[in-house]
Order: structure tokens, then C-alpha cells, then sequence
């Protein structure tokens, strides 16, 4: 609202000035005209409304200087005066008649001309105060923009001065801690570990880490975990391409020519430091996304990138962990496959179910009630059931382990769900024969709970099919 009566009072200056005078002149002419024409249409004795009180061409003189000010007001009244004149004379016959002359005859014009140019000057002196109190209230608004500017960074000041004095240098305890943290072997756990490590030793207030799957960076962690940030890096610009391209740390100052605080804090990265794999290869981005103006120095900078170091370390130690571990394909204790070779195993087994057209079933099978058997009786149990499973399925079946504890993956190339789900009986009936009972409050039998899964148009991958089965498990299926 301010800026468009800023704007509409401003064009009486330098700029809009010119455009609104004209537009009041063209205005004046044509409600004189108009006027005019209304007389000799209506009362052709009298076309100039002389003796007529209020006279019709207030009606001009009033609204064009009220509105356009001064020069407008006198060329108004001015007009309005020389055009009154000019039909009492075409009236009284000749312009040297002496009725020209009376004095109730001259006050009319007279008077369109002195209040055209009172109105005008009235309408002037309101326009400068409007204008010097709009011009104030900018000088205002900017003084308070400043002292804006100089509060936050007093705050900012403050609070860094505030942590300096209660926090000088890391500890040699805080640094053995931190290098424990980076000792984890689950990729899974390095990530938010990592994270951190970036906001103790960095200060970091946000920031994110992409690991490459498939091609893509895609987000692993991040910190906060309600902020908004990208499910997937563009590698195609910015600081991930230096990043990709370069294998180095790369910071938003090589982005922008005067990196002030306003223009950082709207970059949606400040730092952005490479996870190298074993071939020198970037496998991952640890990503600053905001932290204080005043801890963004070059010092934050070296310790980021040793940190992306430690975390390459940390990432190639856990990728060489879970590589060796994958390689033992069975587990130790009930000898079914573990989940990533099942997983393998069915993928294969997708592939040759899609090309050939054959069938293909999965059974996902666990203890009901598997979370109140004791820890002690547990192993005992699992072995149990790997046995019966053993014992009743054919060569070509694969019997794998689950992600979630104490849950087996039966894997059935050639079966149809009807063929699938007898089976599922079958195996249910054996282990409650069985009668094993491994329950310490109760005196119940072991019973098998199953969920099953076929390959059809809706289930199109291997994963897809796993977490069919898994999911009609949860269900209670069987």
C-alpha cells in the first residue's frame, strides 16, 4: 500500500509530472466542452449559464485543481473565466457591448480564476508534505534495516564469543571419541555418526550425507531430520560438481564473487567434502549446509575436509567389513543362506521365472510368538526349524534368512501359490508335531506362523517379492 501511494505521489515530480498535466488539460477541455454543448442544446438564449448559481463550470475548475494541483488549477480556471467571457459576449452581440462590463458579470470569472489557483496551491503544498513524510518514512525504514542488521550481528557476536569461552579446543577425550565413532563396520551407523562429528568439531548447524547408489547420490542422513533438503544430488552444477569432478573439498566460496552474510545464508550449501572409496572414486558428499558466518573460516574448512577423510577411512573399512561378511553365505548357526545371497538367489530365480514362464512362490515362515521365547531357548529353536524346513523341501528350493531376526525365507522356483501354500501346511503341521516347547509361562506347543508371496504381473523384482511374503507374514497369514 505504501509503495503505490509512494508511486501515485510521485508523479507530480521529475518523471510523472509532464503525462499528468496533460491528462489534466485534455480533461479541463473536454468538461468544458462538454458543458458548453449541453447549453446550446438546452437553452440556446443562455449557452454560457450567465445569472445561473452555482455556475456548471465549478464543476471543472473545482476537481481539476483539487486533483492535479496548481498549473492545472490556474489553466482550469483560466479557461473556464476566458470561456464564460466569450459566450456573454457571443450573448450580448459584440464584445464591445458595455452590459461586458457590469460587475455581477466580471465575478464570475474572476472568481474561476482565483479559486482554480488557491486550489491548485493548496493541493501543491499537501502533495510536498505528503512526499517529505513518504521520503522520511524511507530514511526511516532503511535506519531500522541497518540497526536490524547491526542487532543480529551483535548476537551473532555474542553467541560466539559465548561458545569460545565455554568450549576453547576439542579434548583429547572428545577427539577419542570421535575417532571410536568412526570405528563402526554397519554403513548403516556411520552415516548419522559422521553427522556428528561435523556439528561438534565444525559447528555445523546442518548438514547431510549422499552415498552413490545406482548411479545417484541419494540421502543417507541428515541433520536436523525434519529440514528440508534434496532426496537426490544434481551433480550437474554448484559445488557437488567440483565436488564429482575435482574429488576435493569444495566451499560456496568459490561460487560467488562477495560472499556476504545475507548472500550465504540463502545458499543451500556452504561446504560440500568427498567419501572416496578403496579406487580413489567418489562414493559419497558430506554436505555443510548452514552454520554461523563467524565459525565459516578457513580453519572450518580444513577441519571439514580432514573430516571427510576420517569418513572415507571409516566408509572403505565398513565396505571391506560387509564385502567379507557377505561372502560367508551361510549362517553359522542354522545353516540357511543369509538375506544377501537369498536375495541373489531369487533375483536369479525371477529372471529365469520371467524368461521361461514358469512359476514361482516364496515363503516367509517364523515361530508364533517368536519375540517371548527366551534368549537362552532362541538358538535352539532356530536350529529346529531350519532342520524341519530341511528335511521336507526339495534340492532346487533355496532356504535363506531374513533381515529381521529369527525369520526364514523359503524360496520355491516351479511352485504355484496353490502348490506353495500346501506346503506352507505341511511345514505348520510338522513343527507342531514336533512339540517342541520352548515357552518359560506356559506350557504351549511351538507353533509356525507363515506368509506367502507369487510372482504375477503386480510383482515385478526380487525385492518386491521378499517383502510380499514378509508383509502377509505381518498380516497373519497361516
Amino acid at each position: 500500500m505504501r509503495s503505490r501511494l509512494s508511486g501515485l505521489f510521485r508523479r507530480g515530480g521529475q518523471a510523472g509530472k509532464r503525462p499528468a498535466q496533460t491528462l489534466a488539460y485534455a480533461e479541463t477541455a473536454a468538461a468544458l466542452v462538454i458543458i458548453v454543448g449541453a447549453g446550446l442544446l438546452l437553452q440556446t438564449q443562455n449557452p454560457g449559464f450567465v445569472g445561473v448559481s452555482p455556475h456548471p463550470f465549478w464543476l471543472v475548475v473545482i476537481p481539476i485543481a483539487a486533483l492535479h494541483g496548481s498549473p492545472p488549477g490556474y489553466v482550469a480556471g483560466a479557461a473556464a473565466a476566458l470561456v464564460y467571457l466569450g459566450l456573454a459576449a457571443v450573448q450580448a452581440g459584440s464584445v464591445t457591448n458595455p452590459a461586458l462590463l457590469r460587475p455581477d458579470l466580471l465575478l464570475e470569472p474572476v472568481l474561476f480564476l482565483v479559486a482554480g489557483g488557491a486550489l491548485g496551491e493548496l493541493r501543491e503544498a499537501q502533495r510536498r508534505r505528503e512526499e517529505a513524510v513518504l521520503r522520511r518514512q524511507e530514511e526511516l525504514e532503511r535506519d531500522l534495516q541497518d540497526l536490524a542488521q547491526r542487532y543480529l550481528a551483535s548476537v551473532e557476536l555474542a553467541r560466539e564469543l559465548e561458545r569460545r569461552i565455554a568450549d576453547q579446543t576439542s579434548t583429547v577425550t572428545t577427539l577419542y571419541e570421535a575417532a571410536k565413532a568412526l570405528e563402526r563396520l554397519e554403513v548403516e551407523e556411520l552415516s548419522p555418526a559422521v553427522l556428528e562429528l561435523a556439528s561438534s568439531f565444525v559447528d555445523v548447524e546442518a548438514c547431510s550425507l549422499y552415498l552413490l547408489r545406482d548411479g545417484r547420490f541419494v540421502l543417507a542422513a541428515g541433520r536436523p531430520e525434519n529440514a528440508s533438503r534434496p532426496r537426490e544430488l544434481d551433480v550437474s552444477g554448484g559445488l557437488p560438481a567440483i565436488v564429482s569432478s575435482e574429488r576435493r573439498t569444495a566451499t560456496v566460496h568459490e561460487l560467488l564473487t562477495e560472499p556476504t552474510p545475507g548472500r550465504l545464508a540463502r545458499q543451500p550449501m556452504l561446504m560440500a567434502a568427498p567419501i572416496l572409496d578403496t579406487d580413489g572414486e567418489v562414493a559419497g558428499m558430506l554436505v555443510a549446509e548452514r552454520m554461523p558466518f563467524l565459525r565459516f573460516t578457513p580453519a572450518a574448512t580444513r577441519l571439514f575436509a580432514l573430516l571427510g577423510d576420517w569418513a572415507s577411512g571409516a566408509f572403505q573399512r565398513a565396505l571391506r567389513f560387509q564385502q567379507t561378511r557377505d561372502r560367508n553365505v551361510e549362517d553359522e548357526l542354522t545353516g540357511a543362506y543369509n538375506h544377501a545371497y537369498l536375495l541373489k538367489r531369487a533375483e536369479e530365480e525371477v529372471f529365469r521365472a520371467r524368461t521361461y514362464g514358469v512359476p514361482l512362490s516364496l515363503l516367509a515362515l517364523r515361530a508364533e510368538d517368536h519375540e517371548r521365547i527366551p534368549p537362552v531357548r532362541l538358538p535352539g529353536v532356530l536350529r529346529t526349524l531350519s532342520l524341519v524346513f530341511r528335511h521336507h523341501i526339495r534340492p532346487v528350493d533355496v532356504l535363506g534368512k531374513h533381515a529381521e531376526e529369527g525369520t526364514f525365507l523359503l524360496l520355491l522356483p516351479h511352485l504355484t501359490a496353490g502348490e506353495a501354500e500346501a506346503l506352507a501346511e505341511k511345514l505348520r503341521r510338522e513343527v507342531e508335531g514336533f512339540g517342541f516347547r520352548p515357552f518359560e509361562e506356559d506350557d504351549r506347543i511351538l507353533q509356525l506362523r507363515t506368509g506367502r508371496a507369487t510372482l504375477s504381473g503386480e510383482i515385478g523384482e526380487a525385492r518386491e517379492l521378499v517383502e510380499a511374503a514378509v508383509r502377509s507374514l505381518g498380516e497373519g497369514s497361516g
